[in-house]
């Protein structure tokens, strides 16, 4: 595999609130490579999107913070860069899809207008030329009449093209690294398949690295090159995507599996096994494994000691101890 062009390690995020310090992630960490898809997955809350606005640098602050960890692009460490520098990163080299589209769009400019923001801030277009590009990148996003469209306001549209305006925002300055955070959701099944369509057809094309967030194990199957499951604010398992959704390891892994249609048949199961329990609190600070309360195959060292991440071959690292046997790593 290439050397990474992004690479997170132990990243730690908290925020304070009237309830205490609530730590939201908690030595998270994994590597992309160039033209690479890395699917970032688990339930919702369990810290996918918070790790995407930690690489963007858009935590708010106050109240949240990054206590520790770095993130490196291309080796430079984000954490360090000043504003100024991040801002000339931000949108041009690493692009951000966001999950809302409708709020993620100013509702009082143009489409036109916010595309050509970024192409003047990023590119030094302006005027026509600024403008052109911005009708070339609807073209490419599969916006129809996109010179007309371009003069439109986001509540014209309809969810799906408001997500494809934002594929072009994001993909306008071609840059290195995408974040798609949810780019699928609340869309119909075709519209669905067609902005799926979108990112590996513009990948092909231009060769960006992607970090898709989502819940959606059968989107992972579909685009992913590899997977990262996180739960309560951690990485609990990280391997090829094949491997993680065929032959999971980590006891939480198999539960979000478990509810998927047959691989084989497509078939849905009658009966979708679910994960009892509930996630802890992000105000409960307990030791051992976050996941041990919810585990059937709970040991009580789960519960008083955190696992490590442990290699159980060449690509897989497993957080449990029932991969206690192997190398940690």
């Amino acid at each position: 595999m290439s050397e990474p062009i992004l690479e997170v390690t132990g990243l730690g995020v908290e925020f304070d609130s009237r309830r205490g310090n609530a730590a939201v992630l908690n030595d998270v960490g994994f590597t992309l490579a160039p033209g690479e898809t890395l699917g970032l997955v688990g339930e919702s809350g369990c810290g996918k999107s918070m790790t995407a606005l930690a690489i963007m640098r858009l935590i708010p602050s106050p109240p949240g913070r990054i206590t520790r960890g770095a993130i490196r692009f291309r080796g430079e460490d984000l954490l360090k860069v000043s504003e100024a520098r991040m801002r000339a990163i931000r949108g041009k080299e690493i692009s951000m899809i966001f999950q809302e589209p409708m709020t993620a769009l100013n509702p009082v400019y143009t489409i036109g207008n916010q595309i050509i923001e970024t192409i003047r801030l990023h590119l030094g277009l302006s005027g026509n030329t600024a403008r052109t590009r911005a009708i070339e990148m609807l073209t490419a996003v599969g916006i129809p009449a996109p010179d007309r469209r371009i003069d439109e306001y986001p509540h014209q549209l309809s969810g799906g093209m408001r997500q494809r305006v934002m594929i072009a925002m994001a993909l306008v300055c071609k840059p290195a690294v995408l974040i798609a955070d949810e780019p699928t959701t609340a869309l119909d099944v075709t519209v669905q398949a067609q902005i799926l369509d979108l990112l590996q057809e513009l990948q092909t094309t231009t060769g960006t690295a992607i970090l898709l967030i989502t819940h959606d194990m059968a989107v992972v199957a579909r685009m992913a090159d590899r997977v990262v499951v996180m739960y309560a604010g951690r990485n609990v398992e990280e391997g090829g995507a094949t491997a993680v959704l065929e032959r999971p390891s980590h006891p939480y892994s198999r539960g979000l599996i478990d509810c998927l249609p047959s691989i084989e048949t497509g078939e849905r199961p009658a009966y979708l096994p679910e994960i009892a329990g509930m996630v802890p609190s992000i105000w409960e600070h307990q030791p051992g494994c976050p996941f041990a309360s919810r585990c059937s195959y709970v040991m009580d060292r789960c519960r008083s000691d955190m696992p490590p991440r442990f290699r159980t071959d060449a690509m897989r690292r497993v957080a449990c101890w029932l991969c206690g046997d192997k190398v940690v790593q």
